[in-house]
């Protein structure tokens, strides 16, 4: 007789992205941020057709002075991520976006599901400093344990971009990764290998002894687009082969 198997019960990993687009992000900066974020989708569906441990999710967030979900009905499966060009206006309201991703990172707001919850990667990208409030905002969000113990990760873009106030976001100044004014047309490049990489990463089983998996996101990111550290700014001694 026919046997029926249930599908295999996945938790979900929320991949988030929190992307600055005030005015200064004008130009090439938003335009290759709109070329990468396009592509998203596709590329974690496909590390989600190839992983049974994960069932991979999206959200995104954009701030100028305020705060504005691209996916404001929660998150959505990787193949329903639509990302529509966006502008740059305004100023670096980033501590309001710290706020409302705090807000959302709750079980009565995005994080419903029948099958729990790995750890969330959220990543940071911005080009200037942010208006003030933002430390006690960010202070404020570590007491919801959601964002807390998420693995941050954060893409300083420019030379005019805040990396001591990125180091804080993320709790380690070897989480973010840099681009110099002169290096910005590989953005693109670094959105979407960082994409892959922490994907890749989240959707695998750590143990303890292992090195800090945010770390191993970005050495794997760093690895794959900048091996000699000629374009990429990142505090990161040593990139171990075997990670």
């Amino acid at each position: 007789m026919d046997v029926e198997f249930e599908p295999i019960s996945r938790k979900v990993l929320p991949v988030i992205y929190v992307i600055d687009t005030s005015g200064s992000m004008r130009g090439k900066k938003i335009k290759q941020v709109n070329e990468a974020m396009s592509q998203v989708g596709e590329l974690m569906k496909d590390v989600a057709d190839n992983n049974a441990d994960a069932d991979i999710k999206i959200g995104a967030m954009t701030f100028s002075n305020e705060p504005t979900w691209i996916t404001e009905n929660g998150l959505v499966d990787c193949e329903d991520f639509v990302w529509p060009n966006v502008e740059a206006k305004l100023g670096t309201g980033l501590g309001r976006a710290i706020e409302e991703l705090d807000k959302k990172l709750s079980r009565s707001e995005f994080l419903k599901s029948d099958t729990g919850f790995a750890v969330p990667i959220i990543i940071f990208m911005s080009d200037g400093r942010p208006n003030n409030g933002w430390k006690k905002k960010a202070e404020k969000a570590h007491e919801n344990n959601w964002y807390d113990m998420a693995r941050r990760i954060a893409i300083a873009i420019g030379d005019e971009a805040d990396r001591e106030v990125l180091a804080e976001i993320t709790g380690n100044d070897e989480l973010v990764i840099g681009l110099s004014d002169k290096d910005i047309d590989v953005l693109k490049k670094l959105i979407v290998a960082v994409t892959v990489s922490a994907t890749k990463i989240g959707t695998r089983t750590h143990s303890s002894e292992e090195k800090d998996p945010s770390v191993q996101i970005v050495a794997q990111t760093i690895r794959e687009i900048d091996p000699d550290r000629k374009q990429i700014q990142s505090t990161i001694d040593t990139i171990d082969e075997d990670w």
